[in-house]
């Protein structure tokens, strides 16, 4: 709910600025003291950071056991939350089809990792897998801002369905992990960022943040990446690093005055409880995954490694056609926010904005009118040396392709991870 008060005066505090754009921070992925819930203590399952046991073949049966790391927490991440990842349901099916023989030891809340050190785990063999957003994954894999440039996906189901075709599979993930040992291993349900706001966002504003011009004199923390930070700063906004954590208490005292970020990981990370209003400016790819060892994939039977494959593309698949049903039932991406859903329970306000509301957001940063923006991340793709040119084109070409679904729910993943090892 929007609350104006008539003297009001900005925070004098300023948010700590990180010092190199590559300086490990996260993206919107909450800590252990942004939850709501808890999981088990870790000393209940065995397992510490830095000393992880993965044993496969265990007493000389043909068993496959290894562990993924993830920040995420059950209460806010199952396949029926707000934020939801397949990760959980994986495991558990992984066990039942393989009567036991497939063993996924998932751990979460950052027990073994967090968001800007899971995938480099994986990537350094430590872990099997591990999570990171698309934009946190920039520390280890930075050609993947490519992904990020604001408005390259028109809507939540073009982004899952440009991200897994089977072009971009054999032209852009099949390379990436040639040069990465990586590939994609399960995906969140996608989304697309937007503005989260304070409090004292909303009395600097003076009411509703609905243009670039009411950001002037806010201070929105953004992630580590370097395109929410061109789009942010062209707004009018100063777009700070500061990690999640601190993000929450930073709205509470001005620090900070809101975020991008995707909605449900806000919700899901207690965000919510600082927000005043949002803004559904849907400029840049909200992509959570999970990624996985190619090394440690070509390394398995060839019964084990299908199974995984079906078992995460299937799951994968599910929690992508929710996302119409997450953001509207779940979120409340709607003006006003129905009663049920995050937003209509913390009384938020919601700014769903007309068509020329956006074309004013989104001019200003477009990279089909703007490439000298993102001359960095365009470049850096370029030297990648990809099977196809002008990449970003290429992509963009397909995120608006007719055949994309309008709705999620009808977004399929006809191809896999499992269909390219071969190619590595």
């Amino acid at each position: 709910m929007i609350r104006v008060t008539d003297d009001t005066t900005d925070s004098d505090s300023t948010a700590r600025e990180s010092p190199t754009r590559d300086s490990p921070n996260t993206d919107g992925t909450p800590t252990r003291r942004a939850y709501l819930g808890t999981l088990g203590t870790l000393a209940a399952t065995g397992v510490s950071a830095g000393c992880i046991d993965v044993t496969t073949g265990t007493d000389g049966d043909d068993v496959t056991e290894f562990t993924a790391g993830t920040f995420a927490h059950e209460g806010g991440h199952c396949m029926d939350c707000v934020d939801p990842s397949p990760g959980w349901a994986i495991s558990e099916e992984l066990e039942e089809r393989s009567g036991g023989d497939v063993v996924m030891n998932l751990h979460g809340e950052d027990q073994v990792c967090d968001s800007t050190t899971c995938g480099g785990k994986a990537q350094q063999g430590i872990l099997e897998a591990g999570y990171a957003s698309i934009a946190n994954g920039n520390n280890f894999w930075p050609e993947n801002n490519i992904w990020l440039l604001p408005y390259t996906f028109p809507n939540r189901a073009s982004l899952s369905y440009t991200l897994f075709d089977e072009r971009i599979w054999e032209n852009y993930w099949v390379p990436f992990a040639q040069q990465y040992g990586i590939f994609p291993f399960y995906a969140w349900s996608p989304s697309l960022r937007n503005l989260l706001l304070s409090e004292e966002a909303t009395e600097i504003a003076d009411g509703r943040v609905r243009t670039p011009d009411d950001l002037e004199e806010i201070r929105l923390r953004r992630s580590n990446s370097r395109p929410p930070k061109v789009a942010l700063e062209e707004w009018g906004a100063t777009a700070p690093e500061l990690s999640w954590g601190d993000t929450v208490q930073g709205m509470d005292t001005g620090v900070v005055h809101g975020l991008e970020t995707w909605s449900g990981v806000g919700i899901a990370g207690g965000m919510d409880e600082v927000v005043d209003q949002v803004t559904l400016v849907d400029f840049m790819a909200g992509q959570g995954v999970m990624w996985v060892s190619t090394d440690w994939l070509q390394s398995l039977s060839d019964d084990h490694r299908q199974l995984i494959a079906d078992v995460t593309r299937e799951l994968s698949e599910a929690v992508i056609q929710q996302t119409d049903e997450i953001v509207d039932e779940r979120v409340g991406h709607a003006d006003p926010p129905p009663e049920d859903t995050g937003y209509g329970e913390q009384d938020i306000t919601v700014n769903d904005l007309d068509d020329d509301e956006l074309e004013q957001w989104r001019d200003p940063v477009d990279p089909a009118e703007n490439p000298e923006m993102y001359e960095e991340e365009l470049e850096r793709v370029e030297a990648m040396d990809l099977p196809v040119d002008d990449f970003y084109d290429y992509i963009w070409e397909i995120a608006r392709e007719s055949s994309v679904p309008d709705s999620a729910a009808d977004v399929t993943l006809d191809a896999w991870w499992g269909e390219y090892l071969a190619q590595l």
